[in-house]
């Protein structure tokens, strides 16, 4: 019976991108995130997972439908340059490495599944005004939160197996008959409706930076923000995901020191780094600890096999899933290396050496350069605050526990929706200089008018 409401959701979700309103079809490529996940595909060859049918149809009803609108997000993105340069390097890599046609192909269908979710989000913030995604938020957090606590107590995740028992196909590491847990003896952990808690954590981390940056301007009644801010910070507490705690430390901080004034600023300076000099003794310390999650001596042992790896072929890497086809095994946790003595290569960096090689990792890094800048020269937006912290904490993130179970695409979704409605909010204040001078002008003709006379 559950498995007949799941599939109701999805094709009503799915209809209603194809028969709605055109401006949001960004609201359902994003539910298409959050409800199910990657784990999970109506066929197998080719895999087409519910989030592969949501951002394929995207792009399909978009040409037919909203073609000016999708050739604008795409030729007028802020991040066309690095996202060129990014389908270039996986174009290289797989024609180098002698893969031909099939290369190509695979090489277009990582791009279209990963980086072309920020066209959608530009596209979705150009239309910011109509569909105020913030603003619909408050409900979906109190469900996020009312499942999370279920799962840390009964340290069960029950939602999740009911979604993935839906649908035909299901290719992740957990049983699905028998009691599903992330949690350790160590650590209680959730994950909900994701593949993994750091993948929760991740996502939580980014929405907490996007509440807090809109708090103020939040369409709601009073109290209702800062249930849902607590609520969020609550959950990146119960996900167990030590990245996310420090990324969210991270970017709080930051928001902080953007608000501050001169002395809170230099206090806040002081106390970071008081904080900082404390800290890392403990932090090291426990991450230290064998058995329990990654381990210092883990990440060097990565680090050492990332290296072998990348001599192979520095310039253009190894070709486009390389990881995922030679060197590991897929499972919830996202391509997880076999040999115990490595665990995972739990950083970004890893895997972008190895796969597209320098030309692959400095355009990856460029794509969060240009944002970043993007974002710091428009920082008296609000929108343009909360892409600021969304870019800084999600790349921290991904550099220290990598990109995992779809992960960086709902980042990428709130970074590209930042942009477009920092687009859209630069007009309009353009818009409104060019009316005050334009009334200006008539004022003073008219003085001079009446002192003629």
């Amino acid at each position: 019976m559950f498995s007949v409401a799941v599939l109701l959701l999805f094709f009503t979700l799915f209809g209603a991108m194809i028969l709605g309103r055109k401006d949001y079809g960004y609201v359902w490529v994003l539910l298409s995130l959050v409800l199910f996940p990657p784990c999970i595909y109506f066929t197998q060859s080719p895999q087409v997972s519910p989030q592969q049918a949501f951002i394929y149809g995207f792009f399909v009803l978009a040409v037919f439908t909203n073609r000016n609108a999708l050739m604008e997000s795409i030729f007028k993105h802020p991040l066309k340059i690095p996202l060129f340069l990014l389908f270039g390097s996986l174009v290289a890599t797989s024609v180098l490495n002698g893969e031909g046609g099939k290369g190509v192909y695979n090489a277009l269908r990582y791009y279209t599944e990963n980086y072309a979710y920020l066209f959608v989000a530009f596209m979705g913030g150009l239309c910011y005004k109509n569909i105020k995604i913030e603003d619909k938020w408050f409900y979906p957090i109190m469900a996020l939160c009312a499942l999370g606590v279920v799962e840390f107590l009964l340290k069960s995740n029950l939602v999740f197996p009911l979604i993935c028992k839906a649908f035909p196909y299901y290719d992740g590491y957990f049983d699905l008959n028998s009691a599903v847990s992330a949690s350790r003896t160590y650590r209680s952990r959730i994950f909900i409706t994701t593949t993994h808690p750091t993948v929760l954590g991740s996502v939580l981390c980014c929405s907490l930076m996007m509440l807090t940056c809109r708090f103020k301007n939040l369409n709601w009644s009073k109290g209702r923000p800062l249930v849902a801010w607590c609520g969020l910070a609550l959950l990146v507490a119960l996900s167990g995901s030590r990245t996310a705690w420090v990324c969210s430390l991270v970017g709080l901080t930051i928001y902080g020191f953007m608000k501050a004034g001169v002395r809170l600023k230099f206090l806040i300076i002081v106390f970071v780094a008081f904080g900082m000099t404390w800290m890392a003794p403990k932090a090291i310390e426990a991450f230290d600890v064998e058995g329990q999650g990654s381990s210092m001596s883990m990440r060097q042992e990565q680090m050492l096999f990332s290296y072998l790896q990348f001599a192979k072929s520095p310039l253009y890497g190894n070709g486009v899933r390389y990881t995922s086809k030679y060197v590991m095994e897929r499972d919830t946790y996202n391509d997880r290396v076999t040999d115990e003595e490595i665990g995972g290569l739990e950083s970004v960096i890893f895997f972008q050496l190895i796969d597209y090689g320098l030309f692959g990792f400095g355009s990856y890094f460029l794509l969060f350069l240009f944002a970043f800048v993007y974002f710091f020269r428009r920082r008296r937006f609000t929108y343009a605050q909360a892409g600021l912290l969304i870019t800084v904490c999600f790349f921290v993130f991904a550099c220290l526990s990598g990109e995992i179970g779809g992960n960086n695409t709902y980042a990428y979704m709130l970074m590209g929706y930042c942009m477009g409605a920092v687009r859209v909010e630069e007009k309009d204040e353009e818009e409104e200089e060019k009316e005050e001078l334009a009334k200006k002008g008539t004022v003073k003709i008219g003085v001079e008018e009446v002192a003629e006379r």
